[in-house]
Formats: structure tokens, sequence, C-alpha cells
């Protein structure tokens, strides 16, 4: 079964008969990366792990942080709103099960060590780890068959990593996040404790990031005899059902569900009615362990990761030793609400805008503002109405050429990439089972393009090549 759905494929808009496909957008040779920068950052996974639980179990700092959000953002609001609703009514169940990603880019300035400033961190839906591992298969293809030849190929490619063709392989680290997934969903079932019970994956209606998923689902089943089902929130609501006093969740054809897999659920464009709010509620009261729980998608807000930032925040959830090796990545953050700021940021980003980014408290990417529109979209919003965004600063890291193709077409430009970091936790507030590095994702987008979204059509799927 496998075999029959490529792990390169993903659905696109433009194509007049849905049932077709083309190929995931990628490049054709890895991208190179300080090791050391990217060593460092493979520590730190199960630090944001610790962090992510810290933060959605302490709820009054929670929902003081997005107070100010929730007003001026609906979407924001709605979720805020079902937090409470599911904790008023009491937590079934306590064990949280985390599929995160934190992304980063390489900021190099001046004499100083290249190194990773995190530009977000991912905690519901966290994408693209299928094509990432198949990435690294074609890489090892690509350099193992061409990189140890001696014609003009092969000598590209030993001058452009400055690595003799036999070594070139060697420089490629391994993914491993194609087990770690897996693995931590049927980590989660067993906790659960009821055999034969199934992993739901929530999905949109016209998901074209199919292949990303199947290929989890291919493996939880091959490596841990779990099967998984794929429904939308509105299937859900109609064909599902949860015993009132114990909590269990029933699919139609009466499988149990131990836990429930969140690949939809991450923006408005989930929700066009209120029977998708509805199977949300559902799916957060029953017993089923959630990845993510709402709380879990809460800490992944950009208001969040802005308030974090504050002195003082991170330490608040953990000893100050871990707080110094996650703030080394942070970058410039500010909150744009009333009396976060005094006026000199924001006199800051009218004179340079090109210096910073504007970010909603949204995810999937296409939706943050840029050079002049962050200026522009600053002086059409009201104090009050910019507590929905925050402020970045813009990471500039140099450029590298790189081979993209995308629908056929191949193209070499100069580009940049962002490095993705994924980590699995499992816990219940006492006792964590399960906490790990699960992977990585490298995306390269050409220079001068701001988004890097892969499937919103901004970027590549590449590798990381380590050099010193």
């Amino acid at each position: 079964m496998p075999a029959l759905v490529s792990p390169r494929h993903i659905q696109h808009d433009t194509l007049k008969d849905k049932s077709l496909a083309t190929q995931c957008p990628v490049a054709m040779v890895p991208f190179k990366v300080p090791a050391k920068a990217f060593e460092e950052s493979v520590t730190l996974s199960p630090l944001w792990n610790k962090l992510v639980d810290a933060v959605a179990r302490d709820r009054p700092w929670l929902y003081a942080t997005l107070e100010g959000a929730a007003k001026a953002d609906p979407f924001t609001g709605r979720l805020v709103a079902l937090s409470k609703a599911v904790h008023a009514k009491g937590l079934r169940q306590p064990i949280m099960l985390g599929i995160h990603r934190s992304d980063y880019m390489l900021h190099e300035s001046g004499d100083e060590s290249p190194m990773f400033l995190q530009v977000e961190l991912n905690t519901i839906a966290s994408s693209m780890a299928s094509h990432s591992h198949n990435a690294l298969n074609l890489h090892r293809f690509v350099l193992g068959r061409y990189g140890t030849s001696s014609d003009s190929v092969g000598r590209t490619l030993q001058e452009h990593f400055g690595v003799n063709g036999n070594e070139l392989v060697k420089h490629l680290p391994e993914n491993v996040a194609m087990k770690a997934i897996p693995s931590a969903l049927a980590a989660a079932q067993y906790w659960y404790g009821v055999k034969g019970a199934v992993v739901l994956m929530v999905v949109d209606e016209s998901e074209r990031n199919f292949a990303d998923q199947r290929w989890i689902e291919y493996g939880l089943w091959e490596q841990h005899g779990i099967p998984m089902v794929r429904k939308s929130l509105t299937q859900i609501q109609s064909e599902s059902k949860m015993d009132p006093d114990t909590g269990r969740l029933r699919l139609g054809d009466g499988s149990e569900v131990a836990v429930v897999y969140f690949r939809a659920g991450y923006s408005p464009d989930c929700y066009p009615t209120q029977k998708e709010w509805d199977a949300r509620e559902l799916l957060e009261t029953s017993l089923a362990i959630k990845c993510p729980s709402i709380d879990y998608q809460l800490v992944g807000a950009k208001k969040v990761q802005q308030a974090l930032a504050k002195p003082g925040a991170v330490e608040h959830f953990m000893g100050a030793r871990d707080a110094v090796k996650l703030r080394t990545c942070f970058a410039g953050l500010w909150g744009l609400g009333p009396g976060e700021n005094d006026d000199d940021i924001i006199q800051q980003v009218h004179k340079d805008p090109t210096n910073f980014v504007m970010k909603p408290q949204r995810e999937g990417g296409g939706h943050n503002f840029y050079g002049q529109d962050v200026s522009k979209k600053l002086r059409e919003l009201t104090p009050e109405e910019r507590s929905a965004y925050i402020l970045m600063q813009r990471i500039l890291p140099q450029t590298q050429e790189s081979v993209m193709t995308r629908a056929g077409q191949a193209s070499v430009l100069p580009a940049l990439s962002e490095f993705g970091f994924y980590s699995t936790y499992l816990g219940d507030g006492r006792k964590v089972h399960l906490s790990q590095h699960a992977g990585h994702l490298v995306r390269t987008k050409a220079d001068g393009v701001d988004e890097g979204g892969v499937a919103a059509g901004f970027a590549v799927i590449s590798s990381p090549f380590l050099v010193k």
C-alpha cells in the first residue's frame, strides 16, 4: 500500500481534477549548515518539550498572556474560550502528547559564530516530517551516485560542498522522524491502556498534503501494528459518540479512540460552521489523549512566544540553567498591545521596517507582514487591534546556491533556508513518559521570498549538509 502513495506528492490548488497530485517541491542538493549550530539545536528539543508542558499546565499565566490577543483576534478568543469550557467540565485525560517543531534561521553577525535564532514554535499539525525523511534519501542518492564521479557534475558537487566525493554522504545527518513520530503515537496508545484502540488523525476536508500524513499512518501500522483512521471535524461531529460517564470516544464503526492526532484545526478555515467547533469540544472533553490538547495549541501562539522572551518568563517555568540555553536562540520580540512598549520601537519600525516582521496569531504560512507592509499595517490598526500581532526581529541569513524543482521545472537560484527540529513529549504533569528529539526539516526558498511554507507554495523541501 505505501508504494501507491509517493512520499514526494502533494495535491495542488491549481489542479482542476482533485484526484490528481503534483510532486512535492524539493531541492536537488542539500543545504550547508554549521554542524555545531545544528547539533546544539538538537539538544534543545527536550527543553522545548518541558517548557510547552509547563506553560500549558499554568492556565492562569496562559490566559493572562493571551487576554489582549483573545479580545483582538476572534479565532484566538474562541480557542481560549474552548480551553476554559473544557476545564470547567473537568479534564478527563491528564496525559498530553506533543509533536512539536521549533523552527530557526541561521543568524550570522560580524565575527561571531553562526547561531540559530528561533522563528516560531509549532505545537499543532507540525508537518513535512515524511517529506523531509524522503528528501534525505534523495540526497543520499544524488551525492552517492553523482558526487563520486570525475565528470563535471561530480566536480561541481565536490567544489560546492568542499568535500571529496567519497565523503559527501557522510555529512548528511540521520533523520529519525519516521521512527520517532510513529513511536510517540504508539506510546500514547499504550498509556491510554486499551489494546486495539485506534489513533484518529483529524484532517481537512480537502487535504493537499496527504502523502506526508499517510506515511506516518503506514509507519504506525508497520512498526507498531496500530491502525490510524482519518476523519475531518465535520465527519467526527456527525459520526462519533462519547460515553457521558466514562468519556470514551467511539467512531461510527464502534472503534474506540485512544489518541486524537490533529493535522487540522489550526486556523479559522478549519471551522466553517458551529459543527466543527462542536466536534473539537467533543474531542477535547473525551478520554482520548490529544496531540495536541487545546492548551498545547495555545502555547504555540505567537503572543506566548513573545511573552516568554520577557525577562524572567522562561525562568518562571524552568531552572535558570535550562532557561539560559533556550534564551540563546531568542530573536528580538515585542508586544504591540496598549502599554506593552514605548513609542521607540514603533518609531524604529517606521524608520526602517525591513528589520522587522509583523506576525498575527495564525499558523499555516502566508499571514505575516514584511518590509513597508509592516509600517503600513501598524498605521492602519488601533492600539487595541495591535494586540492581535507581535513584532519580531528580521533574521537575515547568508544565501547559498540551490537547485530547486517545482512542478517539473528546475531553477538554480541564491537561496536561504529555515531549519525545523521535531520533538515528541508524553506526560501527565507529574511523570514524563517520553521526551526526545524527533528529526529535522529543512525548507529552502529563493532569496527575496518572505514566507517559508512548502504546502503554502513558498519553499521546497531540502536536507542539511553539515560543515565546520
